[in-house]
């Protein structure tokens, strides 16, 4: 966990009681729901988006790299551009705030790099993580729109459980054409991993102990 996102923790009492609970949940399961969690983000870094993207593409974006696209990001806009390229009437949503924002990042880049229009792209500037990417973006765009969540692999499977919670009927494209094995994967498999075992557990705990101030941060 980087020093930021462990400063929120702390900082949050909502955040800490959910990841108090998903350490107890882990020591409690001698590490089988970290083992689980790991293979349901594996399971989705492997699928195959075979359904038609129609309506409004997400892009969730990705920390910038001094101001500008990291590589994931890059990848993710390029994928964008290619799939908005074979639908006229597609839409891109822009996820990520900041200062700059990482969707205003995208945009910039989609503007120097592609043909895109960008009167087809839709930014939102607001979000702070990937649950609130969704969560803007549906109160955005509502819930009776064609979704699909464009994001690189080892996110899928983040983005599948986020989605459901928030009600959202939404078809998944990973950025990569392939999965790519190696050990950047394998870190990144784990860390998404452990933050699904953090959401889930949280989730548990909230609804079992009817913890209303926690319900209410993920709705």
């Amino acid at each position: 966990m980087h020093d930021r996102s462990l400063r929120r923790v702390l900082d949050d009492p909502a955040l800490l009681e959910s990841f108090i609970a998903s350490l107890v949940v882990l020591v409690l399961t001698l590490g089988a729901s970290l083992i689980l969690a790991w293979l349901w983000v594996c399971w989705h870094a492997m699928a195959r988006n075979r359904q038609p993207v129609s309506g409004y593409v997400l892009v969730c974006g990705h920390q910038l790299d001094q101001g500008l696209p990291s590589a994931d990001f890059v990848e993710r806009l390029q994928r964008a551009a290619e799939l908005a390229r074979c639908s006229t009437g597609l839409r891109l949503v822009l996820l990520g705030g900041g200062h700059p924002s990482e969707a205003r990042a995208g945009l910039a880049w989609l503007e120097t790099n592609t043909d895109i229009d960008p009167g087809r792209v839709v930014l939102e500037e607001d979000s702070t993580d990937s649950f609130e990417n969704l969560r803007f973006a549906r109160d955005l765009l509502g819930n009776d729109q064609p979704l699909a969540l464009l994001s690189s692999r080892y996110h899928l499977g983040r983005l599948r459980i986020f989605s459901a919670q928030l009600g959202l009927s939404a078809s998944l494209v990973p950025a990569e054409s392939a999965l790519r094995p190696g050990w950047r994967l394998c870190r990144l498999t784990i860390q998404e991993a452990a933050y699904v075992c953090w959401f889930v557990s949280g989730l548990l705990w909230a609804q079992l102990a009817r913890r209303r101030h926690l319900l209410d941060r993920i709705r």
